[in-house]
């Protein structure tokens, strides 16, 4: 566990999942316009979230997945003051096996084009059998992907409290060192012309 890295007037969001016995997630990064947010706000964080990851990611990926909740925390301070909870469940959308655990579609997010930071990604579990052929992501999963992570950028606005939340992208260290708070950009989306490549989760599991 690195260092705590606080983000003033932001919040962590954490999707977490669960495969074949074992727990996967994913975080995201989001930060409010006119600070300080309530918990009213952050339970409309990890709803939208939940809302944007059903619709837009799950039904891309085998049914073995199942979503078991998303967790919102504010990151001014550590424990973090507030925290939020949607626990609307469902299983992927693709009728076939997934993929282990271990083998994940990185999909990074870019910063922008001003920025030279190392990205944000995530390493996204419960490939569907078809989804991969010879190590390679197949073209309808790449699609479904770009589009759904595409779809956040102008979904996050869109959650309650409306025109509020803003998906970014993050840095908790330079130079080896960890930052007095977190840098923070607008997430552009994933990118356009560059093929998703297959990953590990073998760190990120327990």
């Amino acid at each position: 566990m690195g260092a705590f890295v606080p983000l003033p007037a932001g919040a962590q969001v954490i999707v977490r999942l669960q495969l074949a016995g074992l727990s996967v997630s994913n975080r995201l990064w989001f930060t409010y316009d006119t600070p300080p947010f309530n918990l009213a706000a952050l339970q409309g964080l990890a709803d939208g979230v939940s809302g944007w990851w059903r619709g837009n990611i799950m039904p891309a990926l085998s049914i073995d997945l199942f979503l078991s909740e998303v967790a919102a925390f504010e990151w001014s301070a550590d424990p973090p003051p507030l925290s939020a909870f949607n626990s609307t469940p469902m299983y992927g959308g693709v009728n076939e096996k997934s993929y282990s655990a271990n083998v994940a579609v990185v999909v990074p997010f870019l910063w922008p084009i001003d920025v030279r930071l190392k990205r944000n990604k995530h390493f996204v579990a419960g490939i569907p059998d078809g989804g991969v052929v010879l190590n390679t992501v197949q073209p309808a999963l790449q699609d479904a992907l770009f589009e759904g992570y595409a779809a956040l950028v102008d979904a996050a606005r869109l959650f309650s409290p409306t025109f509020k939340w803003r998906w970014r992208a993050a840095s908790a260290y330079a130079g080896g060192l960890a930052r007095s708070e977190q840098y923070v950009a607008d997430v552009q989306g994933p990118p356009i012309e560059t093929p998703f490549l297959l990953g590990q989760r073998r760190r990120r599991l327990p």
